[in-house]
């Protein structure tokens, strides 16, 4: 799928500004992109008439009128000028969604996983990277490929570690792009879910917001002043091994990490623990709460752990908001109660009001996040 890819007529600084207030946005006229951008006239004029040549934006009609009764014409994003594709790897699965220019999502595509070794793992990268692309207009105007991955990732596109796949130092960039042939951008998925978020999302407007997931995993990420905080060595956010729960021992090495008690793989180990029966679903564990009340115990114990990890997050970094997302969400009901109980008790003066906003997101939001890091990517890389 090897090709030579065509990039934007420029990376500069003014450009990156307007394609990325257009995008988030939607259209504008050239003096309302000075004012979002803090662009000169000029220097907007600058950025957009290579564009417009280029074929990556377009004059629009007017809607009302840009000074005394002149109509003023606005500007946009051609979303078929160009393609990204982002994808979710699971322990289970590859997810996919291609989305054009102007961040919508035109196509889905995903495929099982039956080995976690890396060549396996790159296989299905490109067959549902493939997928997305089987028209040819499309394949020609792919520009970027971005993954969200669990664990530990660098921005070189290394993946230090990842608990799901059992990958250790695995350079998963530079693998994907020898077989692709194009621009890859690889991040932890948490990361990547902000930053779609940040661009399409909940943290839309806002100065800055963290982003807890809950499910297989905990995870966090924090988007601040408009940028994603990422650790010097890519591990950041890992609210999964705090200790906040007593002394469980943890995969990680570590003892009482959250991830020992509120994860979905935790919970439906101790609602088995406690009724001696298996359990095979998170959402089978709910049900038995509402009648027994040690599975009731088990969901209160956890939801008082996320709590005071949810806290944790808002004493260190003060976020406006804390976005709560995840398949873990289906517990909500029988955990918000000690979640709140938790929270109050941990969080420190002023941070007690964070504004927390519970956010249901299917699971190619997660590809979608990983699609906008390729889109962000895109714009800063100019000609390749």
């Amino acid at each position: 799928m090897s090709r030579q890819v065509k990039g934007l007529p420029s990376s500069s600084p003014g450009t990156v500004a307007v394609l990325t207030a257009l995008i988030t946005e939607g259209a504008q006229s050239r003096a309302d992109l000075a004012r979002s951008t803090g662009l000169t006239s000029a220097a907007v004029t600058k950025v957009v008439n290579p564009l417009t040549t280029a074929g990556y934006l377009r004059e629009v009609g007017p809607t009302g009128t840009g000074g005394l009764g002149r109509p003023a014409s606005r500007v946009e994003v051609v979303g078929d000028a160009a393609f990204v594709v982002g994808l979710k790897v699971t322990g289970s699965e590859v997810l996919g969604v291609l989305v054009d220019l102007s961040g919508h999502v035109r196509g889905v595509a995903s495929q099982e996983l039956e080995t976690h070794e890396v060549e396996h793992v790159l296989d299905v990268i490109v067959e549902v990277t493939e997928k997305l692309c089987a028209d040819p207009e499309h394949a020609s105007r792919l520009r970027h490929v971005g993954i969200g991955i669990s664990g530990g990732v660098d921005d070189t596109g290394l993946v230090s570690y990842s608990h799901f796949l059992g990958w250790h130092g695995v350079r998963l960039a530079p693998l994907v792009h020898g077989r692709l042939g194009l621009p890859v951008a690889v991040d932890n998925d948490v990361r990547a879910l902000t930053a779609g978020e940040r661009w399409f999302g909940a943290g839309v407007g806002r100065t800055s917001f963290a982003v807890v997931t809950v499910g297989a995993g905990i995870g966090c990420a924090l988007s601040y002043q408009g940028q994603l905080l990422a650790g010097v060595h890519g591990v950041s956010g890992e609210l999964g091994h705090l200790p906040v729960a007593g002394d469980r021992p943890c995969h990680c090495g570590g003892h009482g990490c959250l991830d020992t008690v509120a994860t979905t793989p935790s919970l439906l180990r101790d609602v088995e623990a406690v009724t001696g029966a298996p359990v095979a679903t998170l959402e089978d564990a709910v049900a038995l709460a509402a009648d027994d009340e040690r599975v009731a115990e088990v969901f209160r114990d956890a939801g008082h752990a996320l709590g005071r990890g949810i806290a944790s997050v808002v004493n260190l970094f003060g976020p406006q908001s804390v976005v709560l997302t995840g398949e873990g969400l289906v517990a909500l009901d029988v955990i918000r109660e000690s979640m709140r109980a938790g929270y109050v008790e941990q969080a420190y003066g002023q941070a007690i009001h964070a504004e927390l906003i519970v956010r249901p997101l299917p699971f190619e939001a997660w590809a979608h996040g990983a699609a906008t890091l390729a889109l962000q990517a895109f714009l800063h890389g100019g000609e390749r």
